[in-house]
C-alpha cells in the first residue's frame, strides 16, 4: 500500500528560506538541486522546530488541572495511557513530527553529495549536519517509544524502524533492535563529527560540538559512562559562558536564547512551550527563596505557579549547564565526590543569590549523586530532558513511584510506578493500522 510509507515520514514541503523548494513535482516530492537548496533545508522548520513537546507532559515535572476523563494527547500523555493520539485519521503526536524531520533529514543525506555545485567540503558540512538532526530525532523517538537502555536486552527490545529511503513507494522497515537503533545514532554522529565546522552561522546550525554533546546524551542514556565523559569534556571546550543571574534584575534584561552564551545548541518545538505550565508540587521542593531561577523562570497565574521564559523563542536544546551536570554526574558515579560538587556549586554561584549562597558539600560519592540529580532536577526543569532522565534513572532503580494528584480533590488519578510498561508508548494507531506487521510494545 502506497499510503504505509508516507505514514512514517509526512513529506516535509519546507525550507521557507529558498523559493526553488517550492517547485515541486506533481507527486509533492522537493527537488533541491544546489547546496545552498539543501543548506536551506536545514533552515527549515522541519529542521530546526524538532522538539516534540509532548515530552513535557509525561514529565514529573509537570501539574495539570484539566478534567481526568480528557482524551486529548495532552491528557493522554499526562495521565501515561498507552495511546498518545487516538485519531487514527490525523498525523501521531510525536511520531509524526519526528519522522517528517527524519525524512527532511534523509533528502539532505541522500542528495547533498551530487549537488550541481559547492565545493566537497561544504557539502559534506551540510551532509554532517543532517546526520546529527536524524540522530536527535532518533534519539526522542526513542524515549517515548522503546524500552529504556538495558545492555542484557537491548539486543532484542525493538527500538525504531531505521528510515533512510526518500521514495514515498518504498515498504516501511521493520523496527530495528534497540541496540542496533542507538549503535546506528552514535555511528551517524561520529561519522559527522570530521565534516562539521567549530562554529556556524546560528546556534540552530549544527557544529563539531553539538555532536560532542548529541554524543554525551546518548551515552548517559546507556549508562556507558566512559564515552560520556569523553564526549562531554569534548562539548565543554567549545567557547562559552556561564550567565550569573545576580548581575540581572530580572530575567527581561538576560539575553535571548540564541544569543545566550549558554546554549549550545538551539532547538524549538514545532508548536506551544511550556509557557503557564504548572509546576508540579514535588518540583517545587527542589527550591528556596534564594534560588533566583524559582523567581526569573516561574509566573503566578490563576492555576497557580506556572513556567515562565527567558527572551526569545524558547530552547529545548543542548546547553553548557547541562554539559557540567553531566560533568558533575560522572564524577560522583567515579567516587570522586568533591570534584563532583566543586562543579555544581561552580553553576549554583551563577544561580543563587549572593547574600544566601553556601557552597554544597557531600560526604560520600552516593550523597553527591544525589546532590547532582537534585541540582539537575532544578537547573533543567522544562528543558525537555526530565522524560529522558526519568527513563534512565528508572532502569537503575532511582524513580520513586509518581503519582498525578487533582490539586483541588486530592484524589491520585493516575500512577507510575517503578519500572512501569507505562515508560512506553504503544506505536500510534495510525502507523499499526497502516503496518499490520508492525511489533508493539505492549502485547
Amino acid at each position: 500500500m502506497r499510503n504505509k510509507y508516507i505514514l512514517l515520514f509526512f513529506i516535509a514541503v519546507a525550507a521557507s528560506s529558498c523559493k526553488k523548494f517550492l517547485d515541486v513535482t506533481p507527486k509533492g516530492i522537493i527537488i533541491p538541486e544546489n547546496v545552498a537548496d539543501y543548506e536551506g533545508l536545514l533552515n527549515a522548520p522541519s529542521m530546526t522546530q524538532t522538539f516534540p513537546i509532548n515530552l513535557l507532559d509525561f514529565a514529573d515535572d509537570n501539574l495539570n488541572t484539566f478534567d481526568a476523563t480528557a482524551q486529548s494527547s495532552t491528557a493522554n500523555g499526562y495521565y501515561w495511557r498507552s495511546i498518545l493520539t487516538m485519531n487514527e485519521k490525523v498525523s501521531p503526536d510525536v511520531w509524526g513530527p519526528l519522522y517528517r524531520s527524519i525524512y527532511s533529514a534523509n533528502v539532505i543525506i541522500s542528495g547533498v553529495k551530487t549537488a550541481i555545485d559547492g565545493t566537497a567540503a561544504q557539502k559534506q558540512s551540510v551532509y554532517g549536519e543532517a546526520l546529527v538532526i536524524r540522530a536527535n530525532c532518533y534519539m526522542d523517538l526513542l524515549t517515548v517509544f522503546a524500552k529504556a537502555y538495558d545492555p542484557a536486552t537491548a539486543a532484542s527490545d525493538p527500538g525504531l524502524p531505521l528510515v533512510t529511503s526518500t521514495d514515498v513507494n518504498d515498504k516501511a522497515p521493520a523496527r530495528s533492535s534497540l541496540k542496533n537503533t542507538l549503535d546506528t545514532m552514535i555511528n551517524d554522529v561520529t561519522t559527522a563529527i570530521d565534516a562539521l565546522p567549530t562554529s556556524n552561522v546560528n546556534r540552530y546550525r549544527v557544529t563539531k560540538y553539538i555532536a560532542y554533546g548529541l554524543l554525551s546524551r546518548i551515552y548517559l542514556y546507556m549508562a556507558d559512562y566512559v564515552n560520556a565523559k569523553k564526549y562531554t569534556d569534548m562539548a565543554l571546550q567549545a567557547p562559552h559562558a556561564l550567565l550569573n543571574y545576580n548581575t540581572y534584575a530580572n530575567s527581561d534584561l538576560m539575553p535571548v536564547y540564541d544569543l545566550n552564551p549558554e546554549v549550545l545548541w538551539q532547538r524549538a518545538a514545532e508548536s506551544g512551550s511550556p509557557i503557564f505550565m504548572l509546576y508540579s508540587a514535588d518540583l517545587k521542593t527542589y527550591f528556596d527563596d534564594a534560588d533566583i531561577r524559582y523567581e526569573f523562570l516561574t509566573v503566578t497565574n490563576n492555576n497557580g505557579l506556572g513556567r515562565s521564559s527567558l527572551p526569545g523563542e524558547y530552547n529545548f536544546g543542548i546547553t553548557f549547564p547541562e554539559m557540567y551536570l553531566t560533568r558533575a554526574e560522572l564524577l560522583a558515579r567515579e567516587g570522586k565526590f568533591d570534584d563532583a560538587m566543586s562543579v555544581v556549586n561552580l553553576l549554583r554561584k551563577n544561580r543563587i543569590r549572593t547574600a544566601g549562597y553556601v557552597d554544597q558539600s557531600a560526604t560520600s560519592a552516593e550523597d553527591a549523586l544525589v546532590k547532582v540529580l537534585a541540582e539537575r532536577r532544578r537547573e533543567l526543569a522544562y528543558s525537555g530532558l526530565r522524560w529522558y532522565d526519568m527513563k534512565r534513572l528508572d532502569q537503575q532503580g532511582r524513580m520513586p513511584e509518581v503519582k498525578r494528584i487533582n490539586p483541588t480533590t486530592q484524589v491520585v488519578e493516575a500512577s507510575l510506578s517503578p519500572h512501569s510498561p507505562k515508560y512506553t508508548f504503544e506505536i500510534p494507531i495510525r502507523v499499526s493500522a497502516f503496518n499490520p506487521g508492525m511489533e508493539l510494545n505492549h502485547k
